[in-house]
């Protein structure tokens, strides 16, 4: 993946830590594991126990490498890869350690040791009825707007990685997800300022950059599901169709000419499916309408 692509993997990751950060202020903290770090730099490709004891202490701190398998709480291992790498980089984004690379060096063992070495804070009592957060409908109807949109970003960046990577054409698709990538930051510090509504206008701006982006890489995620289901009803009807014929055939009718449209609809049925393999919804749609017209003109040669 290029760099520019890494680095806009790391800002949505990014955007995904501080929502969750601001969303989630009560939550409890949870005991981290306590680590002896040498002078080794910690980073992508580094394989030692260190590393593993960092992968504790990161799970343990709320900065998950990784939900499940490995790299979770309790199947942590000792090689650092790009799951350890983001949840450093979130770690020292949290703690202000700038630039916040991912490499665990000299500043994050620094910090580290201020972290877990400071005298405890006093023990406040707990309340015996704790208080909720009120959250309003706007905020609500924000932080909605930035999921989605963070969700559709990230699927549309994935697609774009895939489309150059077979050599498609993607226009201006990445022009679109910088843009996308821009109103998502804006929409974040707009709701950590309490601006839901420009953030809920921020979030609605990234999602449609991110709909011009699939437009440029031939299609949208709406045009991927139309294909589909174009192609999924013109193969029912080439079955059913196929039936038909056969069933004439049986009785005795001439069926010649009927298979050979039949034949040029199974043509048509695979150009659907090529178009949709390689990311060409609207033409795939238009193949696929091809065949059902085939099919029927099939049916009335019987």
């Amino acid at each position: 993946m290029n760099t520019r692509a890494h680095t806009l993997k790391f800002e949505i990751s990014l955007i995904t830590f501080l929502v969750a950060a601001t969303c989630l202020l009560y939550a409890p903290k949870v005991n981290a594991a306590t680590c002896v770090f040498s002078s080794t730099n910690l980073e992508l490709g580094s394989v030692s126990e260190e590393v593993r004891c960092l992968q504790r202490y990161l799970n343990g701190a709320g900065f998950t490498v990784s939900d499940s398998g490995v790299g979770s709480a309790g199947s942590e291992t000792n090689q650092f890869q790009s799951k350890t790498l983001s949840a450093v980089q979130r770690w020292q984004v949290a703690n202000g350690v700038s630039p916040s690379t991912g490499t665990w060096g000299p500043l994050s063992r620094a910090k580290y040791l201020t972290l877990t070495t400071s005298t405890p804070a006093p023990t406040i009592p707990v309340p015996t009825t704790p208080t909720v957060p009120i959250v309003s409908s706007e905020q609500r109807s924000a932080r909605s707007a930035i999921q989605d949109a963070r969700d559709e970003y990230e699927d549309a960046l994935e697609d774009y990685e895939d489309a150059k990577d077979d050599g498609d054409g993607v226009g201006k698709a990445k022009t679109y997800l910088s843009d996308a990538q821009e109103d998502l930051l804006k929409a974040l510090y707009a709701f950590i300022d309490e601006d839901y509504a420009k953030a809920l206008s921020y979030g609605k701006n990234a999602k449609e950059s991110v709909e011009d982006a699939y437009d440029e890489m031939g299609g949208s995620g709406d045009d991927k599901d139309d294909a589909k289901q174009a192609i999924e009803d013109a193969d029912e009807a080439y079955d059913d169709a196929k039936d038909e014929i056969n069933d004439a055939d049986d009785d005795g009718e001439d069926v010649d000419k009927a298979r050979d449209i039949l034949a040029d609809a199974k043509d048509a049925l695979k150009d659907a499916e090529d178009e949709y393999d390689d990311g060409d919804y609207n033409d795939a749609i238009e193949y696929a309408k091809d065949a059902e017209a085939l099919i029927k003109k099939a049916l009335k040669a019987l």
